[in-house]
C-alpha cells in the first residue's frame, strides 16, 4: 500500500497558540458538557444530524450557535459572528490556514469535535463524500471501543492507524511513552493540531504503512483500529484497503514481532468465513500459536448482503440510489467469487510468552455496554487463562471476588413471586455477562469471605439429599475453572487481585 502524503496543513503550528482557542471554546459553550446540558450528545456532533435538530438546541445568534455552524456544519458564517464566537483566537486560525475568511465571512476547513478532556480536530463529514482517500475521521464508536479495551501496562506503547491520535493523548495523559502511526499523512497533521489543542505533549507521530516506521523496536503495549472493512477493495484509507491487501491478515502476521516478552497487544478486526462454526479459523491462521497466548472475541457475525449495506449506506459517496446499488453489487460479487457467506467482527488480544507458555481462547458473544475500564478486566482475563494452565488445585485455592459484580434477579409473578432468571455480570461486563444459577452465587460468596471453594463441597455434602453425590467435587472444580476463566474469581497473591 502507497503512503497517503500530504503537504504540510499547518507549517507554522509550532508557533501557535492554542490557549485562546481553548478558552473562546469553553466560553462560548462548545465543550462536551455544556453540549450534553443542551441536548447535543457527542455522537450526534460526528454523526450526520440534520442541522435543524443541531441548531434548534442552540440560541439563535449565540456563541455556541455560530461555533456549532463554523465546526459541526462547515457553514461560512458572518464575519462579526465569529469575532464574536472566538474573540482574539481567530487570528491565530486564520494564520495557520484552518479557518478562511473573504468577503466578509468566514469558514472552516475542518471540524472541531468536543470530547472528553477536550477537543481534536478533523475532517468535516461532508469531505467523504467528495471521494477523498485521504479523509480523515474523529472519534468514532470504534475509537471510542479500543480506549475501554486498552489494559492498563506500564512500558513503550504504539498505537497503529492511529488517525487523530485521540487514544494515543489519553496514553500520554495517563504518562506512557507513545509511538503513533498512520499512513495518512493528513491524518498525522490534524493529529498534531489536535494534541496541541488538547495541551498533549510528547506522542511520537509517524507516518508510514504497518510497522515500517518501528523496525527493530518492541513495545509493551501495542493498539490497533486498522481499516478492518472487509470490502472489494477501495480508496479511502481511513477504514478500507486497496483490493488484494488482507491489512489485518498482514499486521497481525507480523505484530508478535513487534511485542517486548510479555508484552500485550489488542487489534480490533473484521474478516470473512463460510458457517456460523468456522468462524474462529481465519483469524487464528493469522498468528503463529508458537509464542503467543491469543483470544479471538466474535461480538457480531452478518450475512454479506446486511453487511455490504451497513457500510455502504453510511457512505457518502453513495447517497444516491443508483450508485448505492451498483456498490452493493460489486460488494456482493466479490463475496461470491471468494465463497464468503459471513462477515465477522471483534477484536483479538495477543500476549508474548515463552515456549510452553501458549494458550489460545475463543469466545463470542454481543459486547454491548462494555464500560470504560474494561481493559482492567481484559488484563484480567489474560492472567487468569495463564494461571489456570499452571495445573493449580482449583478446590484448595482461595480467590477473590472483583469489586462490581452485579447479580440481577428477575420475578414472574403466577400463584406468588417465583424466580425466573439470574443475569450475572462482571464489573465492566466484557468478562461476563449471562444467566447463572444459585451454585455460582453461593461459590462467589465463599470466596468473597476468604473461604476455598472446597468449602462448598463440605456445605452441599451436610445436606442428606447430596452425600452420596460422588462427582460433586468435579461439578464445583468446573464451576471454578468457569469462573475464574470469565475474571469472575482471581487466586490471591496474583498481581490481578
Amino acid at each position: 500500500m502507497n503512503t497517503v502524503e500530504s503537504a504540510r496543513l499547518f507549517p507554522n503550528l509550532e508557533a501557535w497558540d492554542p490557549a485562546p482557542l481553548r478558552k473562546a471554546l469553553r466560553k462560548g459553550g462548545f465543550h462536551k458538557e455544556a453540549l450534553e446540558t443542551l441536548g447535543l450528545p457527542e455522537h450526534w456532533l460526528r454523526s450526520e444530524v440534520p442541522r435543524a435538530a443541531l441548531l434548534s438546541h442552540a440560541p439563535a445568534g449565540s456563541a455556541v450557535d455560530s461555533l456549532i455552524r463554523l465546526f459541526t456544519l462547515g457553514d461560512a458564517i458572518d464575519g462579526e459572528d465569529a469575532l464574536h464566537a472566538l474573540g482574539e483566537s481567530i487570528h491565530g486560525l486564520l494564520d495557520l490556514g484552518f479557518l478562511t475568511a473573504g468577503e466578509g465571512r468566514v469558514r472552516s476547513l475542518y471540524q472541531i469535535l468536543p470530547v472528553a478532556h477536550g477537543w481534536v480536530a478533523c475532517d468535516l463529514l461532508r469531505r467523504q463524500g467528495e471521494d477523498a482517500d485521504d479523509y480523515v475521521m474523529g472519534v468514532g464508536p470504534s475509537s471510542v471501543l479500543l480506549r475501554s479495551l486498552t489494559p492498563p501496562v506500564d512500558g513503550r506503547v504504539l498505537e497503529l492507524a492511529c488517525g487523530i491520535g485521540w487514544l494515543s493523548g489519553q496514553l500520554v495523559r495517563a504518562g506512557l511513552p507513545v509511538v503513533a502511526t498512520d499512513l495518512n499523512g493528513r491524518a498525522l497533521e490534524l493529529g498534531r493540531f489536535s494534541a496541541r489543542l488538547a495541551g498533549v505533549e510528547g506522542i511520537d507521530f509517524r507516518q508510514g504503512d504497518g510497522f515500517s516506521t518501528v523496525a527493530g523496536e518492541s513495545f509493551d503495549l501495542i493498539v490497533a483500529n486498522p481499516p478492518y472493512v472487509q470490502s472489494p477493495g477501495g480508496n479511502m484509507v481511513f477504514k478500507e484497503s486497496p483490493e488484494g491487501d488482507p491489512i489485518c491478515a498482514r499486521l497481525l502476521r507480523e505484530l508478535p514481532a513487534y511485542l517486548a516478552p510479555g508484552g500485550i497487544a489488542v487489534v480490533l478486526l473484521n474478516w470473512c468465513h463460510r458457517t456460523d462454526d468456522d468462524w474462529p479459523d481465519t483469524p487464528l491462521s493469522w498468528v503463529d500459536p508458537v509464542g503467543t497466548r491469543r483470544w479471538i472475541f466474535q461480538s457480531d457475525c452478518s450475512s454479506p448482503a446486511d453487511y455490504a449495506w451497513k457500510w455502504i449506506s453510511s457512505d457518502q459517496r453513495f447517497r444516491n440510489e443508483h450508485a448505492a446499488a451498483d456498490e452493493i453489487r460489486r460488494w456482493l460479487a466479490h463475496y461470491r467469487a471468494h465463497d464468503v457467506r459471513r462477515v465477522s467482527g471483534g477484536f483479538m488480544v495477543i500476549q508474548k510468552c515463552e515456549p510452553g507458555g501458549e494458550w489460545t481462547r475463543t469466545e463470542s458473544r454481543a459486547a454491548e455496554g462494555i464500560h470504560a475500564r474494561a481493559g482492567d478486566e481484559l488484563l484480567r482475563i489474560v492472567g487468569n487463562e495463564t494461571w489456570l494452565a499452571g495445573g493449580h488445585d482449583l478446590l484448595e485455592t482461595r480467590f477473590h471476588v472483583p469489586d462490581g459484580a452485579k447479580a440481577e434477579v428477575v420475578m414472574a409473578l403466577e400463584d406468588g413471586w417465583a424466580r425466573r432468571t439470574i443475569r450475572l455480570t462482571s464489573p465492566s461486563r466484557l468478562s461476563y455477562d449471562g444467566q447463572v444459577d444459585e451454585n455460582i452465587l453461593r461459590l462467589l460468596e465463599l470466596c468473597r469471605a476468604g473461604r476455598a471453594p472446597a468449602e462448598m463441597v463440605r456445605e452441599i455434602r451436610a445436606k442428606p439429599e447430596f452425600s452420596a453425590m460422588t462427582d460433586l467435587p468435579d461439578r464445583i472444580r468446573n464451576l471454578v475453572r468457569e469462573l475464574v476463566s470469565h475474571g469472575m474469581l482471581v487466586p490471591a497473591g496474583t498481581v490481578r487481585d
